[in-house]
């Protein structure tokens, strides 16, 4: 579902032992899907970040990644498809009210 978009990684924290590698590479790029899974694989882990999806022309999607800590993830889209295949996944996960930006 979401192969095809690229995304934009900010970190804030990340422990990783590669993590140089990983704050290089995001800097103020776009990451393939794929890419971003590698560069995570077993042994890094985003505790306060946030990834934003972006489509093939580089074009926002809506769609973007919190982590919160090691545990917590938020997702925020209007997208059903994606709020239906994490349900799925999760099915622990809680939908929340929608907060408009305006409303930080």
């Amino acid at each position: 579902m979401i192969e095809g978009y690229r995304w934009r990684l900010v970190v804030d924290e990340l422990l990783s032992p590669r993590y140089e590698e990983i704050i290089e590479a995001a800097e103020g790029r776009l990451m393939e899907t794929g890419q971003l899974i590698a560069m995570f694989g077993n042994d890094a882990q985003l505790i306060d970040g946030e990834l934003t999806a972006h489509d093939a022309d580089g074009s926002i999607v809506d769609l973007t990644i919190c982590a919160l800590d090691s545990t917590w993830w938020d997702v925020e889209t209007t997208m059903q498809e994606v709020l239906d295949r994490i349900s799925l996944l999760y099915p622990d996960a809680k939908v929340l009210p929608w907060r408009s930006p305006e409303e930080g």
